[in-house]
């Protein structure tokens, strides 16, 4: 393995990502050239090569076959994550149409897979922009992530928490992103620089929530525990088993390509 030389990354701004890159914000190495977009836009650079490594939606994993995850590192929930919602005036089982966040796609593909495994209903589905807020749309029901979730978290009188149906489904955890990397391509020291940069930015929660909470015109203490009890950083064993679920209702429901193995850097 080789030093790294001009590596390029992206990562998403949200709120959730702020641990895994605050460091890296802060003073980024040299080589390491990280760039902030929405997770789709992210997962299109990767494809194109216009970035080495990014932090992209799990669901776009599954959908390339020479893809790698870097190991021990991603956005996960075990049980509400807060900022993957449902909003809708009616109650969910009478929604018949939804629209859906284009910022990201593993959440696309979540809510399709919940509604129709969890509630049995099978809603036409039509995309939105990231921007859209839940009392201003044309459809039953509207899904929204990040921060405009939680901007928005009581702003309708129904809100279906993705994770925790996920969790209430599964009894797994759900993960939401990971970082990935193309397989046969050398990222130096890369790894250890991002896994280096998650420890010290879990030290910083205190900060970034500071930080964050005033950027977002959110609560201090929501911020705080929205990093602390509803986001996890983890890439586990129990973390693998719930990408591997995942993975195989995303087949399901025709969501991803075939026989596309979880493979890591390391492997």
């Amino acid at each position: 393995m080789g030093r790294l030389t001009n590596k390029k990354v992206g990562a998403v701004s949200f709120l959730n990502t702020k641990p895994l890159i605050y460091p890296l914000l802060q003073s980024s190495p040299p080589d390491v050239d990280l760039s902030l977009d929405y997770p789709s836009l992210l997962a299109d650079k990767l494809q194109q090569r216009q970035l080495d490594v990014a932090l992209i939606p799990t669901i776009e994993y599954f959908r390339q076959p020479n893809y790698r995850i870097i190991p021990n590192i991603s956005i996960s929930s075990k049980g509400a994550v807060r900022s993957i919602l449902l909003f809708s005036q009616k109650p969910i089982t009478d929604c018949r149409t939804v629209r859906l966040d284009s910022s990201s796609r593993t959440s696309q593909a979540l809510v399709q897979i919940l509604l129709g495994e969890y509630f049995q209903i099978y809603p036409d589905f039509v995309l939105c922009p990231p921007t859209t807020q839940p009392s201003e749309h044309e459809t039953d029901a509207v899904l929204l992530i990040g921060d405009q979730a939680l901007r928005y978290r009581d702003s309708v009188g129904y809100v279906l928490d993705l994770g925790q149906i996920w969790q209430d489904l599964t009894d797994l955890p759900f993960v939401y992103a990971c970082w990935v990397g193309r397989s046969g391509e050398d990222l130096g020291n890369l790894p250890q620089i991002l896994d280096r940069s998650k420890q010290k930015g879990l030290q910083q929660i205190d900060q970034i929530t500071q930080l964050e909470a005033k950027n977002l015109g959110l609560p201090i203490d929501l911020c705080y525990r929205y990093l602390t009890q509803h986001i996890f950083f983890d890439l586990g064993e129990a973390e693998v088993s719930g990408l591997r679920e995942f993975y195989r209702l995303a087949l399901k429901y025709g969501l991803a390509k075939p026989d596309i193995p979880i493979s890591f850097l390391s492997d």
